[in-house]
């Protein structure tokens, strides 16, 4: 993520924090838990003020997740979120970039983004650390904005929440600038970083695109879903 970008995130942290508490985003977070091991190690990159760990963490009672963000000021909420929760046990905030990762390598069997690679720019890096700190068999699932169109009317559809909407508005022209994916180029993307069982889903509603990949080698870890 660009220094700039992180200033943005820290600047606007609480923001962030409101338009990502709704429903729809924590539905969003959820499909991330598909297919991921049970009793497993999952980092959570660009946890941002926590949303998305604490889901995957209520989603996957028996795994242990790791929050990693580079903004400070969302590292700290995503910290309070957590202590709220009573999540403390089993869900750890650091304050790290995604392009060198704190963990050993083949430590954890499960990497997830939720609207985070699309703001890296050294993105085959990030996904070489991903593959680094994977165990064999271990999954990746990022969700990023969609290249598809965005009707005003498909949007409304989906939620009539301001949070929502409020998301929605910040979200598409951000993406634009950053960039967004079709299936076809998240795929190529996974796929170039040497995952195999590669598949994309739209989510939000045609906004967002998830993208999943399998790092070969037998699996390992936890125990599957």
């Amino acid at each position: 993520m660009r220094l700039p970008t992180v200033a943005i995130f820290d600047l606007g942290a609480e923001l962030y924090d409101w338009f990502t508490s709704q429903p729809l985003w924590w539905g969003s977070c959820a499909r991330l838990a598909t297919d991921l091991p049970r009793q497993a190690r999952v980092l959570d990159l660009g946890c941002g003020p926590g949303v998305s760990s604490l889901v995957l963490a209520r989603q996957q009672p028996e795994a242990r997740i790791i929050g990693v963000d580079l903004a400070w000021r969302m590292a700290r909420r995503a910290r309070q979120h957590v202590l709220r929760a009573g999540l403390d046990g089993r869900v750890t905030v650091v304050r790290a970039s995604a392009a060198c990762l704190p963990c050993r390598d083949a430590s954890v069997d499960a990497v997830v983004g939720h609207s985070f690679l699309y703001l890296v720019p050294e993105r085959q890096q990030v996904l070489a650390e991903c593959w680094r700190v994977l165990r064999p068999g271990g999954r990746v699932a990022f969700m990023e904005p969609s290249a598809a169109p965005a009707r005003p009317a498909a949007i409304l559809a989906q939620s009539h929440d301001p949070r929502f909407l409020v998301s929605v508005s910040l979200w598409r022209p951000f993406s634009a600038l950053h960039g967004r994916f079709t299936p076809g180029a998240l795929t190529r993307l996974l796929r170039a970083a040497g995952f195999e069982d590669v598949s994309t889903e739209p989510v939000l509603g045609g906004l967002g695109i998830i993208g999943r990949g399998r790092k070969p080698g037998p699996e390992g870890g936890g125990e599957r879903r």
